[in-house]
C-alpha cells in the first residue's frame, strides 16, 4: 500500500484513542457535510465511507494501526480547526481512492443500435411546401346552414299546395268542360316553379358558405425554426450549465457523466430511430435555475434522463427513498420535472429515467434494486437504471409511441427555447 498523506482518523476528525461511539459520531457528523448532495464531493465521501468502514470492525482497525503508514500519523486530527483543510485538499490514500473522473476512454462502448425497419423520417409541419397541394379547398358548411335548410325545405312544401289548389278551383269554376290536360301540365308547372323556388332559397347558404376558395399556405417547418436545426440531432453541450467555479470538483463529475449519457443516446438511440432529437441541458419549466440534464423526443413521446456518477454499490430506489449499501441517500427530484414537462406538453407522453455510471465505466453496473413505482404527490415515477438499461428502455419507450418517424418542429423549438 502506498504512503498516504491524510489517516483514517484524520478523515473522521478524531483521535487514534478514540472508542466505537466517538468513531460512529464523527462519522454521522462527516457524512452529512461530505455527501454529494449536500454540498460535499464524491473523492471526500467515498474516503469518509472506507474510514468508517474500517475503523468500526476491531479487527481491521487493529491491522489498520499495525500498518507502517500510521506509525507517524499521531492524534492532531482531533481538533475541528483543521477539517476545512482536509476537505479543501480531499488527499486519496491509494489509487483504489481515486476520485471517479474516468474519461470516454475507460468508459465500455455503447451497443450496437438496432436497425430502423420504420417508414423515412417526416416532419410535421414538413421543410418543404408539398407539391401537389391544392390550389383550392372546399370548406365544410357551418352548423347553422342545416337548419336553415330544414325551415325553408318545410315552408316551401306548406306554400306550393296553395298554388296547385287555385290552378284547379280556377279550372274547375272557369270552364263548363276543363280540359284536364292543360290543367295537370299547368299544376306541374307551378309545382316546379314553386319547389325549385324554396329548394335554391334552402340551399344557397350552404352553396356560398362551401364554394371553392384559394387553399391558404401550409405551415412549414421552417416557420418554427431554421432548416439546419431542424435536421440536427443533437443539440446543446452535457454539462455546459454546470460551474466549475460554483461547485468544484462535483461539476466535474457531474458534466462526466451526462457526457457519458451522450454518448450511449448518440451512439445506440439516435441512429436506431432517426427521427430521435437529443437535447442537452434543459431548464426546469417556471424555473431559470434548476435544469433537467437531457431530453429525447420523437414522435409524440419526450424521454428526460437525469445522469449519475456515483461510487459502485448496490442501490435500492423505491421512488421516495434512495438507499447505498444500507445508507439512505437524498431522493432524486426528477419525479416533479417530469410532472412539469407533462403539463407544459399536453398531447405528449412524457417519462423519466435517472441513470447510474460507474466509475469503471461497465455499462452494467453499479447494482440497482427496485421496489416500487408509487412516488409522493406531485412527482412522477422514474426508474434508476444502469446504462445499458437506459438505452433498451429509451428506445423502447420512443419507438411505441404515435409516428414514432416523425419530428414534432413545434415541440423541438419550445425543448430548444428551455436550453440551459
Amino acid at each position: 500500500m502506498t504512503q498516504a498523506t491524510v489517516t483514517h482518523y484524520e478523515v473522521l476528525g478524531v483521535p487514534t484513542t478514540a472508542d466505537t461511539a466517538e468513531i460512529k459520531k464523527a462519522y454521522q457528523r462527516r457524512l452529512r457535510t461530505s455527501h454529494p448532495d449536500t454540498g460535499g464531493s464524491t473523492g471526500l465521501f467515498r474516503l469518509v465511507q472506507e474510514a468508517y468502514e474500517v475503523l468500526s470492525d476491531p479487527d481491521r482497525r487493529a491491522a489498520y494501526d499495525r500498518a507502517p503508514k500510521n506509525k507517524n500519523s499521531g492524534n492532531t486530527a482531533g481538533s475541528t480547526g483543521q477539517r476545512p483543510q482536509q476537505e479543501r485538499s480531499e488527499p486519496q490514500p491509494d489509487s483504489s481512492q481515486q476520485k471517479p473522473k474516468p474519461g470516454f476512454a475507460d468508459m465500455e462502448q455503447p451497443p450496437a443500435p438496432p436497425p430502423w425497419t420504420g417508414p423515412p423520417v417526416e416532419y410535421r409541419p414538413p421543410l418543404v411546401r408539398p407539391s401537389g397541394e391544392p390550389q383550392t379547398v372546399r370548406r365544410p358548411a357551418p352548423a347553422w346552414t342545416r337548419t336553415w335548410r330544414t325551415v325553408f325545405f318545410v315552408l316551401g312544401s306548406v306554400c306550393t299546395v296553395p298554388p296547385l289548389f287555385s290552378t284547379i278551383w280556377y279550372f274547375s269554376t272557369t270552364q263548363s268542360n276543363p280540359n284536364w290536360l292543360i290543367m295537370g301540365l299547368t299544376c306541374f308547372l307551378i309545382a316546379v316553379l314553386t319547389v325549385g323556388f324554396w329548394f335554391v332559397v334552402a340551399m344557397l347558404p350552404k352553396w356560398w358558405t362551401t364554394r371553392k376558395r384559394p387553399a391558404p399556405p401550409t405551415d412549414l417547418a421552417t416557420a418554427y425554426l431554421a432548416e439546419e436545426i431542424v435536421s440536427r440531432t443533437v443539440h446543446g453541450v452535457p454539462g455546459r450549465g454546470l460551474s466549475v467555479g460554483r461547485f468544484g470538483e462535483r461539476a466535474e463529475i457531474g458534466a462526466e457523466g451526462e457526457r457519458r449519457t451522450a454518448r450511449l443516446i448518440t451512439g445506440s438511440v439516435l441512429p436506431a430511430i432517426p427521427s430521435a432529437r437529443l437535447i442537452n441541458g434543459l431548464r426546469w419549466p417556471g424555473s431559470e435555475h434548476a435544469d433537467l440534464d437531457h431530453a429525447v423526443i420523437a414522435g409524440n413521446r419526450i424521454a428526460l434522463i437525469d445522469s449519475k456518477l456515483w461510487a459502485d454499490g448496490t442501490y435500492w430506489w423505491d421512488n421516495k427513498q434512495l438507499f447505498r449499501n444500507g445508507r439512505e441517500l437524498k431522493a432524486f427530484g426528477l419525479g416533479a420535472g417530469v410532472e412539469a414537462i407533462r403539463a407544459a406538453y399536453p398531447g405528449y407522453v412524457v417519462d423519466g429515467w435517472v441513470v447510474l455510471h460507474s466509475p469503471s465505466g461497465s455499462l452494467t453496473l453499479p447494482s440497482i434494486e427496485r421496489a416500487g413505482m408509487f412516488p409522493l404527490p406531485g412527482r412522477a415515477p422514474v426508474r434508476l437504471v444502469t446504462p445499458l438499461e437506459l438505452v433498451k428502455e429509451v428506445h423502447a419507450f420512443l419507438v411505441q409511441g404515435d409516428a414514432p418517424h416523425t419530428v414534432q418542429v413545434p415541440a423541438l423549438a419550445a425543448l430548444l427555447r428551455s436550453m440551459v
